[in-house]
């Protein structure tokens, strides 16, 4: 696996899509806006949308060539455990208890494609993985995995949800004061919100 902290976006995907500065993050981020829900909001619409984004993130370094039956489930197996980690990690930003069926589903998800042999061996660091990535399922036994160790690995008051569109990300500000997942985005139409309305004329 590439370092997590340098993904390299591969199209449809740019380099405004991995904000989060861990890929469990960026994943749950593969949502269009989290807080206000728009039509046509999901991101991972094809298997082709799933491995790009695998690649993007370094989980592997090129996709590989799945069968019918590996892509039949693929987007939507990614999808629950996108949602089951946005769950984990929505209560982390929000110092709420972290909610144990969504743990537990993630759990079972990597125990049983570890079990059923998808991966071939796992670091303590989950930097790399050695997979069948081919095998049904196998793509989101490591993404299961990844979110149960981010769950113990993360630093806790630093998983934020960025105030206008509610995408995760770590924060590794100095000052830990980050409101945002991009200045660039939501801090420049949230800055340009303020001005409407303090120029707005008052009746």
């Amino acid at each position: 696996m590439v370092s997590r902290h340098e993904p390299r976006a591969r199209a449809p995907w740019q380099d405004a899509h991995f904000i989060g500065g861990h890929p469990v993050l960026d994943l749950t981020n593969t949502v269009f806006d989290r807080a206000h829900p728009v039509p046509d909001n999901e991101l991972l619409r094809t298997p082709s949308d799933v491995l790009s984004w695998c690649e993007s993130i370094g989980l592997f370094q090129s996709a590989p060539a799945l069968d019918d039956a590996a892509a039949a489930d693929l987007t939507e197996e990614v999808r629950s455990v996108r949602e089951h980690a946005r769950a984990v990690f929505d209560a982390v930003s929000r110092g709420r208890p972290v909610p144990t069926a969504a743990v537990g589903a993630l759990l079972e998800r990597g125990g049983a494609g570890v079990r059923a042999g998808h991966l071939r061996s796992i670091d303590t660091d989950m930097e790399h993985l050695a997979a069948d990535w081919d095998a049904p399922g196998a793509i989101a036994t490591a993404l299961a995995l990844l979110a149960v160790h981010a769950l113990f690995t993360l630093p806790a008051d630093r998983v934020r949800a960025c105030g206008r569109c509610g995408w995760l990300f770590l924060d590794s500000s100095r000052g830990g004061r980050r409101r945002w997942c991009s200045m660039s985005t939501c801090g420049n139409r949230e800055k340009a919100s303020r001005h409407r309305q303090v120029a707005a004329p008052t009746t």
